[in-house]
């Protein structure tokens, strides 16, 4: 029977027929949204507007307030200090210390009295008094003595006010100092200073206010001194560059107020404020804000009720869809999990679908198509197990042959054989590389064929020259291989097993990572076997000698790390003094 199999990729049933359902349901849920939230957004955005200026208004004129009683109170205290001064101005010092320490005000953490003498009394300790405050002391004395040069009544307007000063602290507190001139007599004796907890008074100002919104207040250059539920800024810091209405606001100082949408950035990316502020008496900025997303949070609400009972009313028909559609997509779909379990090369899979109409005809199809293939894979399998079994068999019976010409080696190929895997296995090598180490230490020699016997069975040791012919058979192994596509991956470790790692080995004197590894493993393995086997004029050591010596030439003529991987397996045991085992063959590639 010929199948043939559609060309075309189609779409799931259940998608299907619940993608019609869902249109048809929310559709009209989706428009009557849409249409919602458009004539919804303006009213909320001009409700929250109206409520954010209230709001900064308010704030504002309470600020001025405190700040005018404030300014009323060192005035009154500056005539008081004055008339004090006055009579006798010996005693200045001890009548302005009196007078100033008897004062008391929360909001007012410092009282100063600076003359044109340089005579200086507080009501704290000098110790008290920031040296941030310094240089807004020298210029409230300036503006003072200005404003009376300059013949202006001597009211609360005549109050200097400093720019708000970001004290260090943790966390960081401002504060705002109050200039008043001292007259003795109508004549300039000098000026008193109030240094004002601002921070105090704006928690008292905003207090229980604009809860769900940021409430801040900035000086005229942008620098933010005082804040409420503010993230990612502190004192000090100048909004300018990270707020679009505080830029707007610096740029425009004399505008008074102002509420417009503009990016915020916390730190993180920019977000969509609806933002408004309030100009105070003395220029700066009190601003209220909140994310749109959040001002139209109670819309998306809205939509979330309506589209809550809107899908409850479409489940029911949502339900039988699925009903309907799953005793079509059922089978279907185990038919197309069953195809990519067997694209995985699981063949052993089946599809148990009992329907009698063209689905169930096209599962047996595939039923039969699987069990065809399976018995062509198992074949082919075991043709390729036999087929590997073949060639290490090859291999071995080769190494044996070589070992044979050398009654003194003999079983050498095989020991190595077995160490060179160990040392892989314990030096982490993969798979197909324990099974490419695996052939080539087993025919490491295999060059020997081509020496001759004379050199090769000498019982004593070689002169220069005859160890030159016998250094040929590295060279001769690789030769020998590589015809052989599927030696092509074993050839540097015939060929550059007796390459040492500082240099000096040989055919190639290769130093260092130049040498392959497959050959640094079986150098370490070659020279073990080497070093424990009896020789005509040489008696083996024995294993505890030959690992000592191993770790001798451990950066010399050995790789530091296979060797380690050496010690590793010696110390679990995997080397012993009586022969060892020949090692299971790992697969092969068909490279």
């Amino acid at each position: 029977m010929k199948l043939t199999l559609p060309n075309k990729r189609r779409g799931r049933i259940l998608f299907a027929l619940l993608a019609v359902l869902l249109a048809v349901g929310l559709a009209p849920l989706a428009v009557i949204s849409w249409k919602l939230i458009d004539s919804s957004k303006e009213h909320l955005k001009t409700s929250q507007q109206e409520s954010q200026l209230m709001l900064a208004s308010t704030i504002a004129g309470q600020l001025d307030t405190h700040l005018s009683g404030l300014r009323a109170q060192l005035l009154g205290l500056s005539r008081l200090l004055g008339g004090e001064i006055g009579p006798a101005p010996g005693d200045a010092e001890t009548r302005a210390r009196r007078l100033l320490s008897e004062f008391s005000d929360d909001r007012i953490l410092l009282l100063r009295y600076s003359d044109v003498k340089q005579l200086e009394v507080a009501s704290a300790s000098d110790a008290d008094v920031p040296a941030e405050l310094e240089p807004a002391f020298l210029e409230g004395f300036v503006k003072v003595a200005e404003g009376l040069a300059n013949h202006r009544p001597v009211d609360a307007d005549a109050v200097a006010v400093s720019p708000p000063v970001v004290l260090p602290a943790d966390p960081p507190r401002s504060v705002v100092l109050l200039t008043a001139p001292v007259l003795a007599g109508g004549v300039f004796r000098g000026a008193l200073y109030a240094v004002v907890d601002l921070q105090g008074v704006w928690d008292a100002v905003v207090a229980g206010r604009g809860s769900g919104q940021a409430v801040f207040a900035v000086d005229r250059s942008g620098r933010l001194f005082a804040s409420r539920n503010l993230l990612g800024a502190s004192p000090g810091d100048d909004l300018s560059p990270r707020s679009g209405i505080v830029k707007r606001f610096r740029d425009r100082a004399g505008l008074q107020t102002e509420t417009m949408p503009f990016l915020w950035s916390d730190g993180g990316a920019p977000e969509w404020y609806l933002g408004s502020y309030e100009l105070t008496r003395d220029g700066w900025g009190v601003f209220v804000q909140a994310r749109e997303s959040q001002l139209y949070e109670r819309v998306h609400q809205m939509i979330e009720e309506a589209a809550r009972w809107a899908l409850l009313a479409i489940s029911f028909a949502i339900l039988a869809a699925v009903v309907f559609a799953g005793r079509l997509s059922n089978p279907i779909d185990r038919l197309a999990e069953a195809s990519r379990a067997f694209a995985k090369g699981d063949f052993s899979v089946r599809v148990d679908v009992r329907a009698r109409n063209e689905i169930g005809e096209l599962a047996e199809t595939f039923n039969a198509m699987a069990a065809e293939l399976e018995e062509v894979i198992r074949r082919l399998r075991r043709a390729a197990e036999e087929n590997n079994e073949l060639f290490l068999g090859t291999a071995r019976a080769l190494a044996t042959a070589i070992d044979a010409k050398d009654p003194y080696t003999r079983g050498h190929s095989v020991r190595v054989n077995r160490y060179s895997v160990v040392l892989a296995r314990y030096a982490g090598l993969g798979s197909q590389d324990l099974a490419d180490i695996h052939v080539a230490s087993l025919l490491h020699d295999v060059g020997k064929i081509g020496v001759d016997d004379a050199i090769l069975k000498k019982p004593a040791p070689l002169t220069a020259p005859e160890f030159e012919v016998m250094k040929q058979h590295t060279v001769l192994g690789a030769q020998i291989m590589a015809p052989i596509k599927k030696m092509q991956s074993i050839i540097p470790g015939l060929r550059s097993h007796h390459e040492r790692w500082r240099g000096g080995g040989y055919p190639d004197n290769l130093q260092g990572d130049a040498i392959p590894l497959m050959a640094r493993i079986i150098a370490v393995a070659d020279s073990f076997d080497a070093m424990t086997t009896d020789r005509p004029y040489q008696k083996g050591m024995t294993f505890e000698a030959a690992v000592a010596r191993i770790n001798e030439l451990k950066g010399v003529a050995f790789e530091e790390r296979i060797v380690e991987a050496f010690n590793r397996a010696y110390r679990a045991g995997e080397f012993r003094p009586e022969t060892p085992a020949e090692p299971a063959a790992p697969a092969l590639s068909e490279a």
